[in-house]
């Protein structure tokens, strides 16, 4: 049996490490809005579609992530869906199960109606380091840094591929950088990659950074960027 936690109530549901549970966390996840919107919060992003704060909980910083909705409509459709939360506990884990490197997964909670669902927060360790597209522009002279990250960027593609996955959004900007490490984040839209699909959706992580590469990667890089990926599609 794995080592979680499980809090499940009428009006919520709870998961988390059993490694992480203190007094502290609990508090916050009773009503993790109140902590995220306080103003000590370092908040790393703020739009349409999540809002994500790192709070100090203990001697860890913990990176909270609540998912938003983009209409009344597309709250009213997520009633009866996964939430964003428990597919990026999921597949946080899964991964990480399969030597693919992510930042440490703390838990998540849902808020809910009985069966229904509403808000929902994925809690991780807060890793430091940069993201792709600034770590490709600070080193863009350093060519052994720049070949070590393109190499590990194709692989990281390759090894989702494997395990029968689609990332969904593999952009630099979903990368960190930091230590000789490098982690991947964002799950949201993470699902299996199924063989009866055409080529066009089984490959949307190889299209999807092809795209990104134009934008976020500077332009003498960007040719053997895509060369790399080119290889990896005929191998695939």
């Amino acid at each position: 049996m794995e080592n979680i936690f499980v809090d499940h109530s009428f009006r919520r549901h709870v998961e988390i490490g059993k490694q992480y549970l203190s007094r502290e966390l609990l508090m916050i996840l009773q009503d993790p809005a109140r902590y995220l919107d306080q103003d000590e919060v370092q908040i790393l992003q703020a739009n349409f579609k999540s809002k994500i704060g790192v709070l100090q909980v203990g001697q860890l910083k913990i990176v909270i992530k609540r998912h938003n909705y983009k209409s009344a409509w597309h709250k009213f459709k997520r009633l009866f869906r996964k939430t964003r939360a428990s597919r990026n506990w999921y597949y946080s884990r899964l991964l990480r199960a399969n030597g693919i490197l992510v930042p440490p997964p703390v838990g998540f909670v849902e808020t809910r109606i009985g069966p229904l669902r509403r808000e929902s927060y994925y809690l991780y360790e807060h890793v430091d380091g940069i993201t792709g597209d600034a770590y490709f522009d600070r080193y863009r002279h350093a060519s052994d840094k720049i070949e070590r990250a393109m190499d590990f960027i194709v692989d990281l593609v390759a090894r989702i591929g494997r395990l029968g996955l689609i990332h969904g959004d593999v952009r630099v900007a979903n990368l960190i950088f930091g230590e000789d490490r490098i982690w991947l984040l964002d799950f949201d839209d993470m699902r299996p990659s199924r063989w009866y699909k055409p080529a066009r959706v089984r490959q949307r992580d190889l299209r999807g950074l092809r795209k990104d590469i134009g934008y976020n990667i500077p332009d003498f890089i960007q040719k053997e960027f895509i060369r790399r990926l080119d290889a990896l599609e005929m191998e695939g």
